[in-house]
């Protein structure tokens, strides 16, 4: 349950006081609503009825605000005496505290108020709100922006039964169904799957499916699209291709259905991205299987190839993204009582603000925004290039052509990396460095290793500037010994060495998501799987036996990592939420 406040602003001072009262008392959530906002409370429900929103501020796009966001997170915001450099939001007047974060922000309104009563904070008269918002962020707490769907929202409206009837006349059916679009969707994604998808959602809706039963279902319908492309023929391609599209209308279904619904768990977020994973390398495997049977043509390098390139990616998009926003959108913690947001410092010589200003501006073209989320590549557009290829050319083609354009996006997306790096100073935050230490999947022979090394060695090893790299040039390294020894020495070997990189694959994404929701493998987990190093040493020692040891090997590490590192660890996994708050 969330608490919801509504300050009244006649004493700003008192209201600071009475805010930071109740944060220092609360047991959950508490939102802090201004008594003067006229809103619907479907719209509303982002913040006071969502127990996973964290601490976050609703705000809305606008050049002339008062707030800036950088990578969805809230880094300035202006009030009467704050300055905020390059607004690109205005705050809507509601927020929410999380309850681990409610004595520090409790303890920054305090100061606050200590200022107003001071004399400390000129000016004209504040908005209780606008300042628990500015304590917030001058006390270093991260924020989330969570921006406002496109409806009627007034603060202080000189007419207040005019606005009130501006805010009725859009339904909570149609609010629910703006919320339960997704804003980083790519451009097929958007302006087709999005589309589909709105009449299954309002059916899951309507038969009060959740969002994970909604992923199951596309979970299966997505090994069905495997299963036809294994088949081979020309029909069954097709099959594959129509099977395969549903899975992603559907899989777009259980995200509308978790935001309109209000139902986000981390349980979800990994069910969700891990099923992805399994039915996309599924779909490589299948195409491989069909195009031998029916044709003869063995495209398992292929299938192999975007199996190491697909998952690499995947680790730098994911790891790359949540260090650049730990480094860019944080923010120090600043006095109140000082009028400036402090946005002009500058980084090896240029302004990592100005970057952002500048590919901010590029990114309001919308043509532009687009071509660059196409070039990416992301998951509708790689499966649209699979269904289409697959459905006219054949299985060859739809490996092939996605090989290509893959390639193409990891050439660009590690340009533009690698050049923001070089605009980083200084060591990551800990968050960050922590995060990627998670993923390290350090066996016996790494964890020796590293003990030579000094803690203080090791930490910053982990917050340098090009740490993000680490975990996907790992993951590259032991699936590419597997690789390079089936497509070159071991032909033969390639079906089998395809499923143990897939299992590994799992594996290493299963790491990820439990790094991103804080936490990490057991060390008994990793250790028993032998982490990335043993892994990696046997199947050296392996091929230097020969085809029959090699092939042994792989046979047996097929089943036992499918047993440890799919099933023990997902069973572990998933035991682990019934016993977190």
């Amino acid at each position: 349950m969330i608490e919801v406040l509504r300050p009244l602003g006649a004493d700003t001072a008192r209201g600071l006081r009475l805010a930071a009262r109740a944060l220092s008392v609360a047991t959950g959530p508490t939102a802090v609503v201004a008594p003067d906002l006229v809103i619907a409370d479907a719209a509303l429900a982002q913040i006071t009825a969502d127990p996973f929103a964290g601490t976050a501020m609703l705000v809305r796009p606008s050049l002339q605000g008062d707030t800036r966001v950088r990578h969805h997170l809230v880094n300035s915001v202006g009030s009467a005496f704050h300055r905020v450099t390059a607004p690109d939001h205005v705050f809507v007047g509601a927020l929410v505290v999380a309850s681990r974060d409610a004595k520090t922000v409790g303890e920054a309104i305090a100061v606050t108020a200590d200022a107003l009563e001071s004399g400390a904070l000129d000016g004209n008269e504040h908005d209780v709100t606008q300042l628990i918002a500015v304590a917030i962020v001058r006390s270093g707490t991260p924020c989330r922006a969570i921006e406002l769907v496109d409806v009627p929202w007034f603060r202080n409206p000189v007419d207040p039964v005019s606005a009130a009837q501006a805010v009725s006349a859009v339904s909570d059916a149609r609010i629910a169904q703006l919320q339960s679009n997704r804003m980083d969707d790519g451009f097929y994604s958007t302006f087709v799957v999005r589309r589909l998808s709105k009449p299954l959602t309002r059916l899951a809706l309507r038969l009060n499916m959740s969002p994970n039963a909604v992923t199951l279902v596309s979970f299966a319908v997505g090994i069905g699209a495997a299963g036809a492309f294994a088949a081979g023929s020309r029909w069954a391609l097709i099959l594959g291709a129509v099977l395969l599209q549903l899975s992603l209308v559907i899989d777009c279904v259980d995200g509308e259905v978790a935001r309109a619904t209000r139902k986000f768990s981390a349980l979800g977020a990994w069910l969700d991205a891990s099923t992805d994973r399994v039915k996309e390398y599924l779909a490589y495997a299948g195409l491989a299987i069909g195009a031998a049977a029916v044709t003869g043509v063995n495209i398992w390098p292929l299938a192999i190839l975007m199996l190491v390139l697909q998952t690499t990616r995947h680790m730098t998009d994911y790891d790359f993204g949540r260090v650049q926003r730990s480094r860019e959108a944080r923010v120090e913690p600043r006095a109140v009582t000082d009028p400036d947001d402090g946005s002009s410092t500058t980084e090896s010589g240029w302004s990592v603000q100005g970057a952002m200003e500048m590919s901010s501006r590029i990114n309001r073209r919308s043509g532009v925004r687009w071509a660059k989320r196409a070039i990416h590549m992301p998951i509708g557009e790689r499966w649209l290039v699979i269904s289409l290829a697959a459905a006219f050319l054949g299985a060859a083609w739809a490996l092939g052509l996605l090989l290509g354009l893959g390639l193409v996006a990891l050439a660009y997306v590690t340009t533009g990396r690698i050049l923001r790096t070089l605009g980083w100073a200084g060591e990551a935050p800990a968050d960050a460095a922590l995060l990627l230490a998670r993923q390290s999947d350090a066996g016996l022979v790494a964890s020796v290793l590293a003990r030579g090394l000094s803690t203080a060695r090791w930490q910053r090893f982990w917050s340098s500037r090009a740490a993000w790299a680490v975990p996907a040039g790992l993951r590259f390294l032991e699936l590419g010994v597997v690789a390079l020894l089936c497509l070159s020495a071991f032909p033969g070997l390639m079906v089998l060495g395809f499923w143990w990189m897939a299992i590994i694959a799992f594996h290493h994404y299963d790491t990820l998501y439990r790094a991103i929701a804080g936490q990490a493998p057991p060390r008994w987990l990793v250790w028993s799987g032998l982490g990335w190093d043993g892994r990696t040493i046997i199947i050296v020692l392996a091929a230097l036996g020969g085809l029959a040891v090699l092939g042994g090997l792989l046979v047996v590490g097929i089943v036992v990592w499918s047993l440890l590192l799919v099933f023990v660890a997902s069973i572990q996994w998933l035991a682990s939420f019934g016993h977190r708050d």
